[in-house]
């Protein structure tokens, strides 16, 4: 089955003044994929392809069109375009569904309590994810911690607000805004969240041992490195603990990660080919120069499209967002993270 779609726009809700959601009409093609998931966008922007990924906000256990959740971005080409012109956009190059940030099949044999850590953004994949284990399971209990600037920019704020109180019972959520307004009102955090405020939040709803819960984390890196601090700390077992990042931190490329030009063997599916590899470069940068079409979408360590099999020979890999330790311990990499550091580089992608 392919992988590429092209859909036409549904509908849009506006969430915040700066964020839409984007209801799919996938022509009537079923679309299966999992919560937590996201797919990869390409639109002509000014005549030139953009690509970029987008969580899905949708639940797949609700009887809906596949969604996205788009937030407008300082400097941001795609996110800017997506929301200023969407009654403009006829229709959607789609690609996916990709991404392991996902609940196990076998959660709820594993624990009875969910957290979900968000902030921004980050609450895309995190509100699909608490709709699906809500919706699979009677007694599983989920709380979501969800870190704002104001009351007006709290995406899905009147849908959390319903699903608060629709399972009251199993559904604990707590809001803080870093810089509330006037209109803000009911029971909200005022201030920025540290690790004292997120553990006893934490424990508020939590009727079994922190550590055998399961957390997910999606939002600002510093939040996000803040809650791992935190988790870490509090000895819940990094098997316990989920995270997706958005925007990692920059990372200056080193001055020399090879002395020299390098070498790799690509194995791509069917093809194989030998790649020159310049010193600095990563190896998805190198091939896309010598116009070998890689799957890719970031470039910055996060969304692990770009994930192959290294069978021989030494990478440095700059920065890793996507993989797990099982994954690093079968000898994956990032290829737009990944510069050979041998001349014997093989790897394997597909």
């Amino acid at each position: 089955m392919s992988n590429t779609h092209i859909w036409k726009t549904a509908g849009i809700i506006r969430e915040t003044p700066e964020t839409i959601t984007i209801i799919f009409d996938t022509g009537g093609v079923p679309f299966i994929y999992k919560p937590g998931q996201f797919i990869q966008l390409t639109l002509s922007i000014e005549g030139v392809p953009v690509t970029r990924s987008y969580s899905l906000s949708s639940s797949p256990d609700e009887a809906e069109n596949p969604a996205i959740t788009v937030k407008k971005v300082a400097g941001g080409i795609m996110s800017n375009f997506i929301v200023n012109e969407v009654a403009h956009i006829r229709q959607w190059k789609v690609e996916g569904p990709y991404g392991s940030f996902t609940p196990a099949a076998d959660i709820f044999e594993k624990t009875k309590h969910v957290v979900l850590l968000a902030g921004g953004s980050g609450i895309t994949p995190l509100f699909s994810i608490a709709r699906s284990i809500i919706s699979r399971s009677a007694d599983m209990q989920v709380t979501i911690i969800y870190a704002s600037r104001s009351h007006e920019e709290i995406i899905f704020r009147q849908s959390i607000a319903d699903w608060q109180q629709r399972h009251s019972d199993r559904l604990n959520i707590h809001h803080a805004l870093s810089a509330p307004d006037n209109t803000t009102s009911g029971t909200f955090i005022n201030g920025r969240l540290n690790k004292l405020i997120t553990r006893k939040l934490i424990k508020q709803g939590m009727t079994a041992p922190h550590q055998d819960a399961h957390y997910f984390l999606c939002g600002p890196v510093g939040l996000m490195k803040m809650h791992q601090e935190m988790l870490e700390a509090w000895q819940v077992p990094a098997g316990n603990v989920f995270m997706e990042w958005f925007l990692p931190e920059k990372t200056e490329t080193p001055d020399a990660l090879s002395l020299q030009a390098q070498e790799v063997l690509l194995h791509f599916y069917e093809q194989s080919n030998l790649l020159e590899v310049p010193a600095g470069k990563s190896i998805l940068a190198a091939a896309l120069e010598d116009r070998i079409s890689l799957p890719y979408s970031c470039k910055a360590g996060t969304c692990g499209i770009c994930a192959a099999k290294l069978t021989a020979g030494k990478v440095n890999m700059l920065q890793n967002y996507a993989l797990q330790k099982t994954d690093l311990d079968e000898g994956m990499i990032l290829l737009c993270q990944s510069y050979p550091l041998s001349n014997d580089v093989t790897v394997e992608i597909g």
